[in-house]
């Protein structure tokens, strides 16, 4: 039996509809993102023009804005945008894998770990560079693995894996707030100056796994409802 041909129409046009506020949407966020990425670059603890932040975009040697527009705001603008990329990539992808729309690496537990070991590296054993990103992905891998592994018994339940990660990160949490809230005040500003100049160097990696996420989170299966 087939469908009227009025039926099929109407789905058709629901769908392109669909689809031009879906694309309406993304064109609004990207608009919003790049006025806040513009503001960013201009204000601060000191205001500089936006034919300032232009010149140094291009490539000029502004005195004065070239160092706080290219060495402090531009990199962590950057990597801000980049950072809130891969989070949404994978939030995605857990929610498709585990058909789940609370799933994301922040609730499951994998970001908390991930920190937890950075703030340790950090503040107690005062390393510095690549050394605590290796920390940093070590515990993220070992956190996700602990509760696979806590959340396994007797099948992997999406439902009992979200609950067992929310539990990993309130603990989590709570050990990066004792660390911080015990470590002296000259260990977190030296921490943060050692790594200034580092954050430029983390932008590609940061690039290079937002790009090849979004063709796997594309080509994922979508969940049946």
């Amino acid at each position: 039996m087939t469908m009227p041909a009025f039926t099929l129409d109407t789905i058709a046009t629901i769908r392109q509809r669909r689809a031009r506020q879906r694309l309406s949407f993304i064109a609004i966020l990207v608009a919003i993102l790049g006025l806040l990425f513009a503001l960013t670059l201009s204000l601060g603890q000191s205001y500089t023009p936006p034919s300032q932040v232009l010149r140094v975009l291009m490539g000029e040697n502004v005195p004065g804005a070239a160092f706080t527009v290219g060495q402090l705001r531009l990199p962590r603008a950057v990597m801000a945008v980049l950072a809130g990329l891969c989070f949404g990539l994978g939030g995605a992808a857990f929610q498709i894998m585990l058909r789940n729309p609370l799933a994301s690496p922040d609730i499951i537990g994998i970001s908390w770990g991930a920190s937890a070991a950075a703030v340790f590296a950090i503040v107690v054993l005062s390393l510095k560079g690549p050394v605590v990103s290796v920390f940093a992905v070590a515990a993220g891998l070992s956190v996700a693995l602990a509760v696979y592994a806590l959340s396994s018994r007797n099948g992997v339940a999406g439902t009992r894996l979200i609950l067992v990660g929310i539990g990993v990160s309130a603990m989590l949490e709570s050990f990066i707030a004792y660390i911080l809230t015990g470590a002296p005040a000259w260990n977190l500003q030296g921490a943060a100056l050692a790594h200034r100049q580092r954050q430029w160097c983390a932008t590609r990696p940061g690039a290079t796994a937002a790009s090849g996420a979004h063709p796997l989170r594309r080509r994922a299966p979508q969940p049946r409802p």
